[in-house]
């Protein structure tokens, strides 16, 4: 039996994809509306500066119930007060980070085909995100059914990511997955500095959410349900 999901919407931010006056309350809105997760990808932050804004984003996650889950850095997750770590599938092995961290962090890892689904579990992943799932810029999509077959074959939770939008949620949950993650669905929505005026990106952020969350939530009901 597969184990059960650690997330059901995870949103994915960095200062450069909202802007750095946006970031905050953009993630705000996006646990509010209902990501029940968040993962700090924030490539441009070293040392103290990663930190102090995950630390920040925990703040906000913490209040809203939601997980935080850092990027590559296992040590910032570690001092922040983090959930769990995502590796990318080019970064360190679940193994060493493992031995450093115990059970104190979720350990999750990127993977893009069955190979690298089925070598992260073996290497203890405790969750693994597969994509993209559809067409995103410079990347091409995975086969819906090599994408479902590698759900089934794994034995911890898969989740889609790529162009993940609320109409597409009913024929991944058909795949077997119950987890989700997403960027410019919620992102995208919110805008940058320079586009929308803040509170009505920030209305559309959280409705965004709130579709993407009411809908999974619709359709993993749907497929349970004998």
């Amino acid at each position: 039996m597969k184990s059960v999901p650690p997330f059901r919407l995870l949103f994915i931010g960095s200062l450069a994809l909202s802007g750095e006056d946006r970031f905050l309350p953009t993630l705000e809105a996006a646990v509010r509306g209902g990501a029940d997760a968040f993962l700090l990808r924030e490539k441009a932050l070293e040392g103290r500066a990663l930190w102090k804004i995950a630390t920040a984003a925990r703040a906000i996650t913490r209040s809203h119930g939601a997980k935080l889950i850092v990027s590559d850095r296992f040590d910032v997750a570690l001092a922040a007060g983090a959930d769990g770590v995502h590796l990318p599938e080019s970064g360190f092995d679940p193994r060493d980070i493992r031995d450093r961290v115990g059970g104190r962090l979720l350990i999750g890892r990127s993977v893009h085909d069955a190979g690298g689904a089925r070598t992260a579990e073996e290497a203890g992943a405790d969750y693994l995100m597969l994509g993209p799932l559809f067409a995103t810029p410079g990347k091409k999509p995975l086969e819906p059914e090599a994408a479902g077959n590698i759900v089934r074959e794994r034995s911890i939770p898969v989740a889609a990511v790529g162009g993940i939008e609320p109409e597409r949620i009913p024929a991944l949950a058909a795949l077997g997955f119950r987890s989700f993650a997403v960027i410019r669905a919620i992102a995208g929505s919110a805008g940058r500095s320079d586009a929308a005026p803040l509170p009505s990106s920030l209305t559309a952020a959280e409705s965004a959410a709130r579709a993407l969350a009411k809908e999974i939530a619709r359709a993993v009901r749907e497929e349970d349900t004998p």
